[in-house]
């Protein structure tokens, strides 16, 4: 109870700091319960990857570091849109579909060109591509996917596949986990952590068609904001070719 309580508190006090953000400030938005990206410690302190690039981006730029938690990915992207977020930190894949709607500093991961599938325990038996997964196989099956992440943008792509949508990754897994799905999407870089916490997860890489290969991770900027826009592609490069990141990868288990 006390460490819910704490959780909570924070959640208060970084949503609150937003409101007397200033000239001097970046409001970063993200969403915890994401591990290693963004988590909640058991202080109730905000942890991972993407806090620590925040906080090293912040500090390039000189302003000070306010970070926003807004729980899921359609709500980051409508914050970032309305202005009430300078820039969006939350591990999001580069696509082509999302570098025409926003700037996308790549700051960490390589280009994906498969996909993995997660199972509980077994694989069905001929499942190897998406199409596998269609209703007229497992009729009344459901694979879910968190809602505005660039899994569902490629379940999307399959029709034949019917979707069900949870707000977090934790949920993905019990629906698995207790048979109410076949599978569920995650991304690739959260896939070590998860299988070490789950041995019963079995995972089967799918190819994606060119489309929709991802670029790695990127910050997210408004169009609008091209001045910001560039003083970040700045201080990510100022970041990589110091060593920052990878330094931060090793860190957080993120590379190898």
């Amino acid at each position: 109870m006390i460490r819910f309580i704490r959780c909570i508190f924070a959640a208060i006090l970084f949503s609150a700091s937003v409101g007397y953000a200033d000239a001097d400030s970046i409001v970063i938005g993200t969403s915890s319960g994401y591990a290693p990206y963004v988590s909640i410690n058991t202080e109730g302190v905000y942890e991972g990857f993407d806090i620590d690039v925040s906080n090293e981006l912040s500090a390039k730029l000189g302003k000070k570091c306010v970070v926003k938690d807004l729980g899921s990915m359609p709500s980051l992207l409508l914050a970032l849109k309305q202005g009430k977020v300078d820039v969006v930190i939350w591990a999001v894949s580069i696509t082509h579909e999302r570098l025409e709607q926003m700037e996308m500093i790549h700051y960490q991961g390589e280009k994906i060109v498969s996909f993995p599938m997660v199972f509980w325990k077994q694989v069905p038996k001929g499942v190897k591509t998406f199409s596998d997964l269609s209703q007229d196989k497992f009729p009344g099956k459901t694979v879910c996917v968190e809602a505005g992440t660039c899994q569902e943008d490629t379940l999307k792509e399959y029709p034949e596949i019917k979707l069900k949508y949870v707000d977090k990754i934790s949920d993905a897994l019990m629906e698995i986990k207790y048979g109410k799905s076949l599978a569920t999407s995650i991304d690739p870089s959260l896939l070590p952590s998860l299988m070490a916490k789950h041995k019963e997860l079995k995972v089967v890489y799918f190819d994606l068609p060119s489309n929709l290969h991802f670029l790695g991770n990127g910050i997210c900027v408004d169009k609008k904001n091209q001045q910001l826009a560039n003083q970040i592609r700045i201080a990510v490069e100022e970041l990589k070719a110091s060593g920052k990141i990878v330094q931060l990868e090793k860190k957080w288990n993120l590379s190898g």
